[in-house]
């Protein structure tokens, strides 16, 4: 018991001796009561936090803590999440939106080459039709001259 008490009293003086040392160190007077309203809290759980241990509230407190601190992270968890699946969505909708560009494009220079393919083959026809067929025929008749009788 008189350990606890020893240590308890102990944490007390160099608290103590640490806020006088921080509150003269401080540049600015501005801050000063700011700081004394924080290290006055602190000094209030110190010296309360034997009275809170053997209430049992000093755990009570540590699981709010962590309760709280665990809602803040998986909130910030969450946030960043959704931001990711956000940016994922944004990109997996232009890559659709170029692979679409890129088969539209195929597809119209697949639709060339056949034109040019059929061309080509009529083209072929034409030729072959001019090679092995008769052109033209030209047929003149004329009248016999009086000259020559039959």
């Amino acid at each position: 018991m008189k350990e606890l008490l020893f240590g308890w009293i102990q944490d007390i003086a160099f608290y103590t001796l640490l806020m006088v040392v921080v509150l003269h160190v401080l540049p600015e007077k501005s801050q000063r009561k700011y700081l004394q309203f924080f290290m006055g809290v602190v000094l209030m759980i110190l010296v309360l936090s034997p009275f809170l241990s053997f209430l049992g509230l000093e755990r009570k407190l540590d699981e709010t803590y962590a309760r709280q601190t665990y809602d803040r992270e998986l909130q910030e968890f969450l946030e960043k999440q959704e931001a990711i699946e956000e940016e994922y969505q944004r990109h997996l909708k232009e890559k659709l939106y170029e692979a679409r560009d890129e088969a539209e494009s195929l597809k119209e220079e697949q639709g060339e080459a056949e034109q040019e393919r059929e061309g080509q083959k009529e083209g072929e026809a034409s030729r072959e039709g001019d090679k092995g067929g008769i052109p033209e025929i030209h047929i003149q008749i004329k009248e016999p001259e009086a000259d020559e009788a039959p």
